[in-house]
């Protein structure tokens, strides 16, 4: 009896010391004062960039299952560009706002390219988080993936609680001069994008259908968009493209945003596209567009393309007009 009861707390024991390592998370910090030469283990010696916080993780990654945190204390940092490439085997990384901060921790682009790019996701579970950050004056705030699904698709992200504003082709530099979208989705599946700020993001008037807040395009599947607020979006919002199915819109403002809806599937023949399925635009507020009256959602070309469709391209219910 004593022997079981030892073997069972032994077990217990186990059971905990596993959880626990699980439950482990192994941090950075940067500061808009920081130093690219310190340790970045904690506040007070914190590091700068991003660029540098990866690099730290490249050269020594934590432990497997170990959750990694970048905290970001508040104030403004200028001109950082990141290409991202390192994966937290099997665990979240987190991109996150000190806690407590009195204000959002600010990326100020200066009028620069893309503030974060992901690639060598390897089609797998990426778990990147980003939380409480205002990103403004990029061409491009975010892309994530690429059209090669292999070396750079990824999935399960989550964008919270952000602020995105100015950007675009009249308030970055990119190639083209026209930008594509504040967030890019390339091959990039089952992602969270709730409760972010979008403001201002424009290009020029001649190239504002080329601009989305959100562009899904190339399978990049299962997304789910909510509880966002979008004021001044001079193209479509929110825009799937070839094969980007069951995208999930829900419970969102519409403030002036949209050229020629707030949710849009539009895909190229010519390029061997095909049209998005299973779009659900849900409860959400829609005002004017950006340029006068303008229908909640839209599809372009035919839908049959590829064949008979299994569900709608997308179906809207519970929409007030504003």
């Amino acid at each position: 009896m004593q022997v079981r009861q030892a073997r069972r707390w032994m077990l217990a024991l186990l059971l905990a010391m596993a959880g626990a390592a699980q439950a482990q998370t192994y941090r950075l910090y940067l500061a808009p004062d920081g130093d690219d030469t310190a340790a970045g283990t904690s506040a007070t010696t914190a590091l700068q960039t991003l660029a540098t916080a990866q690099k730290r993780l490249q050269a020594q990654p934590p432990p497997p299952q170990t959750t990694v945190e970048i905290v970001v204390a508040p104030g403004t940092y200028v001109g950082q560009s990141v290409r991202w490439t390192y994966r937290n085997a099997g665990a979240p990384l987190r991109i996150v706002a000190a806690p407590g901060a009195a204000t959002m921790p600010h990326f100020d682009g200066r009028g620069g390219g893309t503030w974060f790019t992901l690639r060598g996701g390897g089609n797998q579970s990426t778990q990147l988080q980003f939380v409480g950050l205002e990103v403004s004056d990029y061409w491009m705030a975010m892309d994530l993936g690429s059209s090669n699904a292999a070396a750079d698709g990824n999935a399960g992200n989550e964008i919270r609680g952000m602020r995105f504003t100015r950007i675009g082709g009249i308030h970055g530099q990119g190639s083209p001069a026209y930008s594509y979208a504040a967030i890019r989705l390339q091959n990039s599946r089952d992602n969270l994008i709730v409760g972010n700020q979008f403001s201002a993001i424009e290009n020029s008037k001649e190239t504002s259908g080329y601009l989305h807040a959100l562009y899904l395009a190339r399978h990049s599947t299962g997304n789910v968009v909510k509880d966002n607020s979008f004021t001044d979006v001079n193209g479509d919002v929110v825009r799937t493209r070839d094969a980007s199915d069951a995208t999930e819109v829900r419970g969102n403002r519409f403030v002036r945003a949209g050229k020629y809806a707030a949710f849009s599937d539009w895909f190229s023949v010519d390029q061997g596209e095909c049209p998005s399925q299973g779009g659900r635009f849900l409860d959400n507020t829609v005002g004017a567009g950006y340029y006068g009256a303008i229908p909640a959602t839209a599809t372009t070309g035919a839908d049959d393309a590829c064949g008979a469709l299994a569900t709608p391209r997308i179906v809207e219910s519970g929409t007030v007009h504003e």
